[in-house]
C-alpha cells in the first residue's frame, strides 16, 4: 500500500467520524431521517477505506456494498452480522431519502440505526488497527 491510498484512507476514515458524531447530534434533536442519513454514510466512508486495504476501490453505493460482502463477510474478514448492518443502513437511508411509502422512524428504531453503525465503525477501525494501516 503507498503513502496516496494511506491518505485516502485517513480521509475516509476522518469523514466516517464526523458523520458519525454529527448522526449522534441530529438523534438529540430528535432529526430522525438526518441521524439515519449520516449514520449510513458513516458505514459506507469506513467501508470504502477498509476495501482501499485491499486494493478495492468502488465509487457507486451498491458498488461498496457489493465488494464489502465479498471481500470482507464472505472472506472472512469480517462476521456476518457486519454484511447485514450495512445492507440494513443503506436500506433505511434509500427509503428515508426516496420514497414515500418508508417506515416511519421513531427514536428507538433511530437509536438501533446508529447504534449498529457505531457498532460496524468500531469493529472496522478494528480491523484497520490489525492490519496496521491505522493506530
Amino acid at each position: 500500500m503507498d503513502e496516496a491510498q494511506r491518505t485516502i484512507i485517513a480521509i475516509r476514515v476522518d469523514k466516517c467520524r464526523e458523520d458519525m458524531m454529527t448522526a449522534r447530534e441530529d438523534m438529540e434533536r430528535n432529526r430522525y431521517r438526518a441521524a439515519v442519513a449520516r449514520a449510513y454514510y458513516a458505514v459506507f466512508h469506513i467501508a470504502g477505506a477498509a476495501l482501499l486495504t485491499i486494493g478495492i476501490e468502488r465509487a457507486k453505493h451498491s458498488g461498496v456494498e457489493s465488494a464489502f460482502g465479498e471481500f470482507f463477510v464472505k472472506a472472512g474478514r469480517v462476521e456476518p452480522e457486519y454484511g447485514d448492518i450495512y445492507r440494513r443502513s443503506r436500506r433505511f437511508r434509500e427509503d428515508q431519502e426516496y420514497s414515500d411509502e418508508f417506515e416511519r422512524l421513531d427514536a428507538a428504531r433511530t437509536e438501533q440505526i446508529v447504534s449498529d453503525a457505531e457498532r460496524f465503525v468500531a469493529r472496522l477501525e478494528r480491523y484497520l488497527r490489525e492490519t496496521k494501516v491505522t493506530e
